[in-house]
């Protein structure tokens, strides 16, 4: 698969990643901003760790909200799906019918 090299600012250093040229540069820097925000949000929230606990922190984080999210939109399937069989046309054969005689 074809790649492109994108350069990234993140909490002050320069990297360069490959890039599958099927997700658009907006996107993966809508990550890059999201997960920098989280190593930022962690930083206030724990001070100074070493990289190795940052990154893990991080990484539980998005996990947990990864996680969270997924339960939320499992949740909402199982609405939809259910609003779904209400609103389906009910099968001709099985309705009782009515008759009106004058």
């Amino acid at each position: 698969m074809k790649s492109k090299e994108i350069e990234v600012h993140i909490l002050g250093k320069n990297f360069n990643f490959n890039v599958p040229e099927n997700i658009k540069t907006e996107d993966f820097l809508e990550i890059v901003d999201f997960v920098e925000n989280k190593f930022r949000k962690i930083k206030r929230e724990a001070g100074d760790l070493d990289s190795f606990r940052m990154g893990l922190l991080v990484s539980i984080n998005i996990t947990e909200e990864f996680f969270r999210l997924k339960k939320e939109n499992e949740k909402l399937r199982a609405v939809l799906t259910n609003i779904d069989r209400m609103i389906a046309p009910v099968d001709p054969a099985k309705q009782s019918s009515i008759s009106f005689s004058s």
